[in-house]
């Protein structure tokens, strides 16, 4: 399994805890505009991805001409990749495979900073020391994928202020962050805008222009609004020449009129939805369900006897001595084990956190499999 969602075996699935996407599912809104502009789907797509971008950029506080969507993140990963042309990236390890087969198909040496077990796979200040080695590009995620802990946001900045110092790209993938109560305090598209908000760090400046020349954030539609299949993600960055040399490694349209269609209404649905209920957005739902969920589902999952690894995201990474996946599959539930994650071993495993019925299936199923 190189990623999750992979469901077209022939296996019967119930219930995908494979995949990290908002437990709340597509937004209705999305539903209905799709369904309201079918006849759309007779024309070509618009390149520029005009209205979309706008949409973006009002959600995001980003300027458009600073904002370029792509056929999902890991399209956006390549085209990057591809436009910079690094000799060599660093990669943590264990991180998404994404990164290393963008790295892989351009031909750059990849170098990795293998963070430890032991200390629960956090960023440390160890990172510096790779980093001076001065590779062309760095790819960080924050929150990590497996993992799902954060980058303290003192050392991301030294990060950062030290990759605008020599001169290396850092992509920061925020795929992730949006499903926490502090993603806006901590992204870092707030650098690529002067006056973007408070700094990320307490009572400290900002990185100068100079040092946020050399930063990509990536995000996506993918997880926030549960629209793995719609393929739509994208990138930000200070300077719109950057974009426009990795739009050059783009198809001409990369982004379909239904995906383009789909994201705006998402960024309405969420930006709407608590003015017409009354009861929140909808990420601030997402957001709300996901965190009570999941400290009910570590604690239960420690009383089940696994180590369970310290995590904000919207998964739960966690190591067993007992075998999982196909006792799981067998009744199925199908989760992620990360056994191919550089780092890793065949005794960790990964599970999305889903809506509190479909938690409790996959809760007894593990109770019925370790009492076995």
């Amino acid at each position: 399994m190189l990623h999750g969602g992979e469901v077209y075996s022939g296996r019967t699935i119930e219930y995908d805890f494979s995949v990290n996407i908002s437990p709340l599912g597509i937004p209705d809104r999305v539903y209905e505009k799709l369904r309201e502009n079918l006849h759309l789907l007779t024309q070509y797509p618009d390149r520029e991805c005009g209205d979309l971008r706008r949409a973006l950029s009002a959600y995001t506080g980003v300027p458009a001409q600073q904002i370029l969507c792509g056929n999902g993140a890991s399209e956006l990963i390549e085209a990057a990749v591809r436009a910079l042309a690094p000799r060599s990236i660093l990669l943590t390890a264990p991180s998404f495979s994404g990164y290393r087969h963008a790295a892989e198909g351009a031909g750059a040496e990849i170098r990795y900073h293998d963070l430890r077990r032991e200390e629960d796979f956090v960023l440390t200040e160890r990172y510096l020391e790779d980093l001076k080695g001065k590779p062309d590009m760095a790819i960080l995620c924050s929150p990590a994928n497996p993992v799902g802990n954060l980058i303290d946001p003192a050392l991301l900045m030294r990060i950062a202020e030290a990759c605008g110092r020599q001169g290396t790209w850092l992509m920061v993938d925020e795929c992730f962050l949006g499903f926490l109560e502090s993603g806006e305090q901590r992204t870092m598209r707030r650098l690529l805008v002067p006056g973007g908000g408070e700094p990320l760090v307490p009572g400290r400046e900002e990185p100068s222009v100079s040092g946020a020349e050399r930063l990509l954030v990536l995000d996506a539609f993918t997880k926030r609004f549960a629209m793995p299949g719609v393929r739509l993600g994208y990138l930000m960055a200070q300077d719109p020449e950057i974009l426009e040399r990795i739009r050059a490694q783009q198809p001409e349209w990369s982004v379909s009129v239904p995906a383009q269609i789909a994201g705006i209404a998402a960024l309405e649905a969420d930006s709407t939805a608590a003015g017409e209920s009354g009861t929140g957005g909808y990420l601030h739902r997402a957001r709300r369900l996901i965190a009570g969920e999941r400290k009910r589902m570590v604690k239960a999952l420690e009383a089940l006897g696994f180590h369970v690894f310290p995590g904000e995201a919207n998964y739960i990474f966690f190591s067993s001595e007992k075998e999982l996946y196909e006792p799981l599959l067998s009744r199925g539930i199908l989760i992620r084990r990360c056994g191919n994650y550089r780092g890793l071993g065949e005794g960790d495993y990964r599970a999305a956190v889903l809506r509190p019925e479909e938690n409790d299936q996959l809760l007894r199923a593990l109770e019925e499999v370790v009492s076995a």
